[in-house]
C-alpha cells in the first residue's frame, strides 16, 4: 500500500515540533546534558543528531527546489516504493520507537555533553529550532509552486532516492522519532 504526502498535514506536524522544542528549552542544562543510561545520548545529543540529519539534506533540497522542470501544484503526493517503506515505518507509534537501528557514525554527535555550557547547548537547541523553520519553508515551496519531481539520492547514499516531498517527509518522520526520544531522555 502505498503512502501519500500531504504538505498541509506536514506543516502542522513541524508545527507541533516547533511548540515541543519551546518546551524543551525550558529544560535545565542539567536535564539537557544527563544521559539515561550509558548507552543512550542525552536529549541535547539528539538534538545535535537531527540538526546533522537535516543538514545532510539542506542542498540536496535546495538544489531540486531550483530546478526549473516543474510539475502541477498538487495537494498530496504519492511516494515511490522505498520512501514509502521507509515513512510508514520510521515514525513512532502509540508513543513508542519501533524498529530500532544504529545510527551512523556520520551522524552520531561527536561531544561530551557533560562539557557543554549552557550557551553552546542554547545553541544547538537555537540550530534545532533553524532547522524546523527550514523544513517548514521547504514544505511551503513544494506547496505552493509547481516543483520537479526528480530523484536524488538519501544522505545514506543511492539505495533509497527521494524526491523533494519524499525527502521532507522522512525528516519530519525522523525528527518525530527523535523528538520522542528526547522527552523520554528529559523525563529519566
Amino acid at each position: 500500500m502505498s503512502t501519500y504526502i500531504k504538505p498541509a498535514f506536514q506543516i502542522q506536524r513541524v508545527n507541533e515540533l516547533e511548540n515541543k522544542l519551546a518546551q524543551f528549552r525550558e529544560a535545565s542544562l542539567e536535564q539537557l546534558i544527563q544521559r539515561p543510561n550509558p548507552k543512550s545520548w542525552s536529549p541535547i545529543e539528539v538534538a545535535k543528531h537531527m540538526v546533522i540529519g537535516h543538514e545532510a539534506y539542506r542542498n540536496k533540497i535546495d538544489k531540486a527546489l531550483q530546478d526549473n522542470s516543474t510539475s502541477p501544484i498538487q495537494s498530496e503526493f504519492k511516494a515511490s516504493a522505498m520512501p514509502s517503506f521507509l515513512i510508514k515505518r520510521f515514525p513512532p507509534k502509540d508513543g513508542q520507537i519501533r524498529f530500532k537501528m544504529k545510527t551512523m557514525k556520520t551522524f552520531k554527535p561527536v561531544f561530551d555533553p557533560s562539557e557543554l555550557s549552557k550557551e553552546e547547548s542554547d545553541a544547538i537547541l537555537s540550530e534545532l529550532e533553524n532547522a524546523l523553520k527550514e523544513l517548514k519553508a521547504w514544505v511551503e515551496t513544494y506547496r505552493t509552486k509547481g516543483i520537479s519531481l526528480k530523484k536524488f539520492n538519501s544522505a545514506i547514499g543511492a539505495m533509497v532516492r527521494f524526491n523533494v516531498p519524499e525527502a521532507c517527509e522522512f525528516i519530519l518522520c525522523h525528527n518525530e522519532r527523535h523528538f520522542l526520544q528526547f522527552e523520554k531522555a528529559l523525563n529519566v
